[in-house]
């Protein structure tokens, strides 16, 4: 039998105990997997731990569970931490966007407004969907066994976006290079962190393009074929992966 995993934060366990109380969980555990006490089950934080765990008493608003004594082997993460800045998209696509690059292990993601963004949404509509896509990670991590859930940052401004993560290698993804591709920019040893921006659906401005590169954004092309913003943002995300991540061969 498939051994289920269920989200829970630190604060609910309690030495070798730990109880789930989100209504969502709690509702997915009991009516839809109808699972009983005394059935296994993988209790994670998000944050890097993973514990054994054993159904002790359901009821409709929590279950509680015994654990093991010690928590599981750490799954490792990649070993470059990959951060995706992305211009804001439609809905749906962003959240497409955020479940598959969690599914291959990006690190950081960073919304953020630039002037091609369409629609151009409210700042509080925008911000009132950061718990979703939070939710959206972490239900990925839960369906692709990572222990940790990445970090979705609030939307910013195009400006703000390129001075964050001062200590990263910065890369930009521009249809209009001709020539430098992502082996151009990335050097042996591959550095720890690589920060990949990749504009909105209406693509980067000239202007925007120019302060990128003066904030030290490398420019790249991803050959010559004009791709949607989300197929992008996930393409860079596996490119590195395979480059210097954990889907070498």
């Amino acid at each position: 039998m498939k051994i289920r995993r269920f989200k829970i934060s630190q604060g609910d366990i309690h030495g070798p105990e730990a109880v789930l109380d989100d209504s969502a969980e709690v509702r997915h555990l009991t009516r839809v997997l109808r699972l009983k006490p005394g059935d296994r089950v993988i209790l994670f934080d998000g944050e890097g731990k993973e514990y054994q765990a054993t159904i002790k008493r359901l009821t409709a608003r929590q279950v509680s569970f015994g654990l093991t004594p010690d928590p599981l082997p750490e799954t490792p993460e990649p070993p470059v931490r990959i951060i995706l800045g992305i211009g804001l998209l439609k809905s749906t696509k962003l959240e497409w966007l955020i479940q598959k690059s969690t599914e291959l292990g990006v690190g950081e993601i960073l919304p953020f407004h630039s002037l091609r963004v369409v629609p151009r949404p409210e700042e509080t509509a925008v911000r009132n969907r950061l718990g979703r896509w939070e939710k959206i990670a972490a239900e990925a991590v839960k369906q692709c066994r990572r222990n940790r859930i990445p970090r979705i940052h609030p939307p910013c401004i195009f400006a703000e976006a390129l001075t964050a993560f001062p200590d990263s290698a910065k890369i930009f993804l521009w249809e209009k290079e001709k020539d430098r591709t992502l082996n151009d920019v990335l050097n042996a040893p591959p550095p720890p962190a690589v920060y990949a921006l990749v504009g909105p659906e209406g693509g980067f401005s000239a202007e925007e393009a120019k302060q990128a590169e003066t904030a030290g954004f490398a420019p790249i092309r991803l050959g010559p074929r004009i791709l949607r913003a989300e197929t992008a943002g996930l393409v860079i995300v596996a490119l590195l992966q395979f480059l210097c991540g954990d889907l070498r061969g």
